[in-house]
């Protein structure tokens, strides 16, 4: 059977505006239904009809095939069944030849059950009825249950005794997940336009799914719902740990500190071995550089940024030429990093610097922000099976979705780590924003670090206590070792004004390792070394006054007083009513044994 998927969603919506492109846990709500369709085994095509420009674009990107939905049909009063019947004729006249069924998806369900697109199907095919759809038991919307109102007068909509609800009669409603009807129900309805179910044609059957199976958005609680549903799935599989190498890096592990040589070893091998070292001494964790050919990086007529003309190099061209290195230095960076015991990375801005990384020798692919977008890069980065590391900075929120989306679809999210990073060099303090951390962590569901481009020493201190996992931070020889870009006297790189000399970069990865210590494990409650404060600052049951024995103990007779080491104030009340069983001297710390 030949079964084409239509996925449905209109711009318009007055219970929630715009609902298909409402955020849901990281992505629109229409990228659901698109991931549903794409899943299926039994479409032989998905079509997204859609009159709503940004769904559009979004399909294109998803690899759906898109009908534009003409205004007659995306209205209010437009029939769910012509805009079907729109968008097959426009698949089929496309494809040439017709389909025998069709499998209706609205854009705004964004939780369906795993399958059951082809299970529908197949039961469309089994039972040779005309339509099948997914339905639901009703519960306390049992009409039994429902009344109507004269006023403020409750009346039973159907007149019955009915107070247990296993006692009602089993009815169900169609929840919206799926519709498969075949083509001849589907166009034999246009001989009854008055009719609007009539596309289902006469004989209609269902498959029961659970009312939690399925959230058709209507309204705001419906998205909280489908939030719940997500996060209820997720707890326990969220991707919190990445293995780069026998590292364990993200929530719970030891921060993954990056110190950034980048291009501020000016080209030069001996620099370059240098600032190994230096990473090393300073006790980061990796030492990451960048590899290029700047002939296969830049046009000729590519000019400099900003912060990349105080040298005063024509065209990025000219300036990243004299930056570059080649494979022999890597290989020697990469013996030297084996020799000091720290990791070595380096940024790949083309699919052929991968193929290089790799075969020298990493760990991990750490793409620069630029790349975000970069899908020949990306797809290099995915094909080694290694760990990706994706900065983030001057990127849209939808842009980093999409990037999110796109690992998820190769397989290779679960082996990701994005940081948070603010593309300006240096970049102000205020602008760090270091908050989008934890927000980046609930929406993308991946460990999240930062690549952090401020000249700021605890700024990498700062992110560890908001849930970075991973800092990324440049460092220098020298900032005057670099003059012909950046301002510096000596060198050709553009990052020397940004970046950390030694005895800082020391000092900002002891900023870390403290805040990492201040962070603790997140459990709360009576730790060994407040005991002693415990013992002397709390109070204990104390006698206010001579108490004699046999007297019979009242509340004046007792009260709090430092140390609290005694009876805790907690039993206070149990005490009183109580015979003291021995002579009790004013300012006693009382105790069981003095009472019965």
């Amino acid at each position: 059977m030949k079964v084409l998927g239509v996925i449905l969603a209109r711009a318009g919506s007055k219970g929630l505006p715009g609902k298909c492109m409402r955020d849901l846990c990281g992505q629109p709500v229409i990228a659901y239904a698109f991931e549903h369709a794409l899943a299926s085994e039994r479409l032989l095509g998905r079509v997204f009809s859609s009159d709503s420009g940004d769904a559009q674009a979004l399909a294109v990107e998803f690899g759906v095939e898109v009908v534009d939905r003409p205004a007659e049909l995306a209205t209010d009063t437009a029939t769910v069944d012509d805009a079907v019947r729109h968008a097959v004729l426009g698949w089929e006249e496309a494809h040439g030849g017709t389909v025998d069924a069709v499998a209706i998806l609205y854009g705004n369900i964004p939780v369906r059950a795993d399958g059951l697109i082809d299970r529908a199907i197949a039961h469309l095919e089994d039972s040779g009825a005309d339509s099948v759809r997914s339905v639901a038991p009703v519960t306390k919307q049992h009409p039994d249950w429902i009344h109507r109102l004269e006023g403020d007068q409750m009346v039973q909509f159907r007149t019955n005794s009915i107070y247990r609800r296993q006692d009602l009669a089993p009815l169900f409603y169609h929840d919206g997940a799926v519709a498969v009807v075949t083509r001849d129900a589907l166009f034999a309805a246009l001989e009854t336009p008055d009719d609007h179910q009539a596309f289902l044609g006469v004989d209609r059957r269902a498959i029961i799914q659970g009312p939690e199976d399925t959230v058709d958005i209507d309204g705001p609680i419906d998205l909280a719902v489908a939030e719940g549903i997500f996060r209820s799935r997720d707890a326990g599989k969220a991707n919190d740990v990445v293995m780069i190498g026998e590292r364990a890096v993200g929530a719970g592990q030891r921060t993954l500190v990056i110190a950034e040589a980048g291009v501020n070893h000016n080209g030069e091998v001996s620099s370059a071995l240098r600032m190994v070292d230096v990473a090393a001494d300073a006790g980061a964790d990796a030492v990451k550089f960048q590899m290029f050919r700047a002939s296969e990086l830049t046009t000729p007529e590519a000019i400099c940024a900003e912060y990349q003309k105080a040298g005063g190099a024509a065209t990025q061209r000219e300036l990243l030429t004299n930056l570059e290195l080649d494979d022999a230095a890597f290989s020697q960076i990469r013996a030297r990093c084996a020799q000091r015991g720290i990791m070595f990375l380096a940024t790949p801005f083309g699919p052929g610097d991968v193929q290089r990384l790799v075969a020298i020798g990493v760990v991990a692919i750490k793409l620069a922000s630029t790349d975000l977008v970069n899908v020949l890069l990306l797809d290099a980065a995915i094909e080694t099976g290694l760990p990706l590391i994706l900065s983030t900075g001057a990127s849209t929120e939808g842009e980093i979705g999409a990037a999110r989306r796109y690992l998820a679809k190769h397989g290779a999210v679960d082996r990701t780590i994005f940081l948070h990073c603010v593309s300006r060099y240096p970049a102000p303090i205020a602008s760090l924003n270091l908050g989008a951390i934890a927000t980046m962590r609930r929406a993308l569901g991946v460990p999240i670090g930062l690549s952090d481009h401020t000249t700021w020493v605890q700024g990498g201190a700062n992110a560890v206590g908001a849930g970075a996992c991973v800092i990324e931070k440049h460092f220098t020889l020298g900032r005057g070792s670099g003059s012909r870009c950046g301002g510096s006297q000596d060198g050709v790189g553009p990052d020397h004004a940004m970046s950390l000399i030694p005895s800082e970069l020391s000092e900002y990865v002891e900023q870390i390792r403290l805040a990492e210590r201040a962070m603790g494990d997140g459990s709360y409650g009576l730790q060994a070394i407040e005991q002693e404060v415990r013992e002397i600052a709390r109070k204990s049951v104390v006698a206010a006054t001579n108490i004699p024995a046999g007297a019979t103990i009242d509340a004046s007779m007792l009260t709090l007083k430092r140390p609290g080491t005694g009876a805790a104030p907690s039993v206070l009340a149990e005490m009183i009513g109580k015979r003291a069983t021995t002579d009790i001297a004013s300012d006693t710390l009382l105790s069981w044994n003095m009472v019965r």
